[in-house]
């Protein structure tokens, strides 16, 4: 697959998400558990770990059929966004 960017959605305050190659992919907003709303974007090398709740190898054959695959966010993406290193010595 070519693209080097997917896009995360989350479905309300559930834990019910989904990736997609394509920004506002309209195949996904015709899920009848809508409202999806978007939470992240990543590349390939951020999700290579499963850390996300999803492999990345597993999540291809779906997006390139359906256009989107679903899956159950871990407490590490749906948590609350970490500080990065330069953030974090400002507010020192």
């Amino acid at each position: 697959m070519g693209a080097e960017r997917f896009y995360i959605y989350r479905c309300g305050d559930t834990d019910a998400c989904a990736v997609t190659a394509v920004k506002n992919e309209p195949r996904l907003s015709a899920q009848p558990s809508a409202p999806w709303r978007f939470w992240m974007q990543v590349t390939r090398y951020q999700v290579a770990d499963a850390s996300h709740g999803f492999g990345f190898d597993a999540a291809i054959s779906k997006i390139l059929s359906d256009g989107f695959f679903l899956f159950t966010g871990t407490a590490k993406l749906l948590g609350p966004p970490s500080l990065s290193p330069r953030r974090e010595a400002a507010n020192v």
